[in-house]
């Protein structure tokens, strides 16, 4: 069985780190994954360079899935950003509540509180659409593709050892049960360390009526501060042997041959319990992701 690959980026903060996010673009185009999620703050800095990555894809041939928060911004204000990525040939998105506004003041009158609302809502606005009823967003350009009007795919989050806000497993297969009666067509999980804490989520979702599929999301841990900060990030525990494996790498390479070996053991393990697909963290860096699906036989060792 050949698993099949999906990949994340985040846009580039700066001038200087976009030649980093041109590299992984085009060597992601060239594997031709599944899709390309691209990290998207509503309302944030990061928007104009979110566009741009999401077009770059479109134009490479690629359907690129845009993430999505409603927190934040008025109801209206979300519906017209689902219509001008539909309009631009963007029908992937993975709805996200996103997090609270940190001055109170600051959230709208009128805004979604929860990710089965915005499923609802891209739901909504994909069947009432007007193809081109927008103007395009900067960044991105109406395409021929929204005129074929195909039918949006809803990836949602889901998180194996429970929400790092929450802790609760159970309760989050509950808020995973509601994405999907909301229209969520897939799921895709948080990182984790452990193939068995994956294993155990999706026996417990499936038990209690959950059908999408459920992607697990993975990480590989290049360095021990991206190990460490992406544990933080997802309210994991730091697996101590493979911390202290990276703390004593003897050079940077060496750390990347560490992360890339224990990516590859964790997906094999993820295989034997008959997964086939994963979606990886790349943190921009497509190397170590084009070696860790090279080691598990899913695309060709010279590929990338």
């Amino acid at each position: 069985m050949s698993v099949r690959y999906s990949f994340e980026l985040f846009p580039p903060r700066d001038a200087a780190s976009s030649g980093r996010v041109e590299s992984a673009v085009d060597a992601f185009i060239a594997l031709d994954p599944e899709f390309v999620s691209v990290t998207f703050g509503a309302g944030g800095s990061s928007t104009h360079h979110s566009l741009a990555v999401l077009q770059r894809l479109l134009d490479g041939g690629q359907s690129p899935m845009a993430h999505l928060t409603c927190v934040g911004l008025e109801v209206h204000e979300t519906a017209r950003l689902v219509r001008q990525f539909l309009d631009a040939g963007i029908t992937k998105f993975l709805a996200l509540r996103g997090d609270e506004p940190r001055d109170p003041a600051q959230r709208p009158r009128t805004t979604l509180s929860s990710a089965a609302e915005l499923v609802q809502l891209i739901e909504r606005v994909e069947s009432e659409r007007v193809p081109y009823a927008e103007t395009p967003l900067p960044g991105l350009r109406a395409s021929s593709i929204g005129e074929r009007r195909a039918s949006a795919e809803i990836a949602v989050a889901a998180f194996p050892n429970g929400h790092p806000g929450s802790g609760i497993h159970r309760s989050d297969v509950d808020a995973l049960l509601a994405k999907q009666s909301a229209g969520a067509t897939m799921a895709i999980t948080q990182l984790f360390f452990d193939p068995y804490d994956y294993v155990r989520f999706v026996e417990l979702a499936r038990a209690k009526g959950v059908t999408i599929p459920i992607v697990p999301g993975v990480v590989i841990p290049t360095t021990l501060r991206r190990l460490v900060r992406s544990a933080e990030l997802a309210g994991e525990r730091v697996p101590r042997v493979l911390a202290d494996r990276l703390e004593a790498a003897a050079t940077p390479a060496d750390a990347v041959r560490i992360g890339v070996d224990a990516t590859i053991a964790q997906i094999s393990a993820l295989e034997e319990h008959d997964v086939d697909a994963v979606h990886l963290y790349t943190f921009n860096d497509h190397r170590p992701a084009v070696d860790v699906l090279a080691g598990v036989g899913a695309i060709p060792a010279h590929a990338g």
